[in-house]
């Protein structure tokens, strides 16, 4: 596995990954546990609505009262398969890593209890080959009624919710801005969660299809948070809005020529006026319009309004622009 505690990496690395077909199966498996994931997911609804033995036989696999598959996520963390979409190729490079996982992983994410229930869990699936087989067939049986709608409807959502997280991320935005406040554990525990970050710890965010309340699994060399595909797209289109909201300033000639005419340095409400020979009110109006999308400033000099132009807005404005328009 390359993610290691003590291997080089580099400080404070956030990666944004998707889709993961681990984590969408994993979310799956959970729902057998939480009715109100399959309201919210089409997909989940049909396969447990139309088969209610296999949500009784997933819940019945393991003993333990856990309520997922945690080992899932585990074990495809360890392996680096994350990002693998493919059933046939992950089950195999499940069982490998099942074969050099630690059981001593420290798993700060976890309660000790939900540790030692991982533990437990691992130790059995080694000493029983027949095991990890029915526990792969459970797998199996499970996607198999999911693999087409994830496909044709989850892949594009998680691409989306990807592009736009690392999009985010190029922008300067903070990751911790991308996730929901909704994981009580990973709020609990953020101080010590972004110290670890600081010292190199890696932070995976993953947009997941399935996504329920929230996702927060923290390894030896990694931290992996999922990403809801709603959630993101709120968040797009929020981004959207105010983007639209300074673009109405810019949209109308006058005001886009006098953040031209601003460009050779400030001016005042009546130079404006005069150049463009227009009434005073009718540029104090037009400038106001320009001050509430942050893209000029107005500073009262004496009986003057001094208009400047907001060069770092004006760039930031281009810039969100050009990265909306080029995807």
């Amino acid at each position: 596995m390359q993610l290691v505690e003590g291997t080089e990496q580099s400080e404070g690395v956030t990666t944004v990954l998707g889709p993961s077909l681990a984590l969408d199966l994993s979310w799956a498996i959970h729902a057998a546990w939480k009715p109100h994931l399959r309201e919210g997911q089409p997909a989940l609804a049909a396969l447990y609505g139309e088969r209610p033995e296999l949500a009784d036989r997933v819940r019945a696999f393991w003993d333990d009262e856990l309520g997922c598959f945690i080992e899932l996520e585990v074990l495809a963390a360890w392996a680096d398969a994350l990002e693998v979409v493919d059933l046939e190729s992950l089950l195999p490079v499940l069982a490998d890593a099942l074969s050099t996982v630690p059981l001593d992983l420290p798993l700060e994410s976890e309660t000790d209890r939900d540790r030692n229930v991982l533990r437990a869990r691992l130790a059995r699936m080694r000493q029983s080959p027949g095991l990890v087989a029915s526990w792969q067939e459970m797998l199996t049986e499970v996607w198999s009624g999911l693999d087409d709608a994830w496909r044709t409807s989850g892949v594009p959502l998680v691409e989306r919710a990807a592009l736009d997280a690392r999009s985010q991320l190029d922008r300067g935005t903070d990751w911790v801005q991308l996730i929901s406040s909704e994981c009580e554990t990973f709020t609990a525990h953020l101080p010590e969660i972004l110290e670890r970050h600081r010292e190199g710890r890696r932070v995976l965010i993953v947009p997941c299809a399935f996504f329920g309340k929230a996702l927060y699994l923290e390894m030896p060399g990694c931290i992996v948070i999922g990403l809801g595909t709603s959630s993101a797209d709120a968040m797009a289109r929020a981004r959207t809005v105010d983007v639209a909201r300074r673009l109405r300033a810019v949209a109308d000639p006058t005001r886009l020529a006098i953040l031209d005419h601003l460009a050779d340095g400030s001016r005042s409400v009546g130079e404006i006026a005069r150049s463009f020979s227009l009434a005073q009110p009718t540029v104090s109006t037009h400038v106001k319009h320009l001050r509430e999308a942050g893209l000029v400033s107005a500073e009262r000099r004496g009986s003057r309004v001094a208009v400047s132009l907001n060069r770092d807005a004006v760039q930031t404005l281009a810039g969100e622009l050009g990265t909306l328009l080029a995807r």
